[in-house]
């Protein structure tokens, strides 16, 4: 008394099957494209973390170097990587240098709003009159007490 949905038609499977491999070959596509783009501009981007912020590079080369302290295998690992994966590593230096200057912006933002901002000011000039010294307050003081 139960019906099955069986169908026994081949084509949704064939059809299923050729869209997911359009889609995944569209997306390798896509992924080359990236790359390709990333390859040629990654000089670009590495000069431009170098001009923002020179210590996002100079700190990774000193990770790889801590690396070579520890495990020299794995030291030649990394620099292995780092060379094949040169314009992803170009972007990420970017993309982080780009994120400490954004941090340092708002810290001194936040900052600048905690403590106030600076006023400048102008000196007045101000006659005042000349100040007397301790003995001649006394004095004072002894005579107003006489009368």
């Amino acid at each position: 008394m139960s019906q099955s949905n069986k169908s026994d038609n081949p084509w949704k499977a064939i059809v299923g099957v050729a869209v997911i491999v359009v889609f995944l070959v569209g997306l390798f596509m896509l992924a080359r494209f990236v790359f390709t783009l990333m390859y040629y501009l990654s000089p670009l981007m590495l000069i431009a973390a170098l001009i923002i912020d020179h210590r996002v590079v100079t700190d990774y080369f000193k990770w790889i170097r801590d690396i070579f302290r520890r495990d020299n295998i794995a030291g030649v690992i990394v620099g292995i990587l780092s060379v094949i994966g040169f314009p992803v590593l170009s972007a990420y230096f970017l993309a982080r240098a780009l994120l400490k200057k954004q941090v340092k912006k708002v810290k001194s933002e936040y900052e600048r709003r905690r403590d106030g901002d600076l006023v400048e000011y102008e000196e007045l000039e101000t006659d005042f009159p000349p100040r007397q010294t301790r003995r001649e307050e006394k004095s004072i003081n002894d005579d107003d007490l006489v009368r």
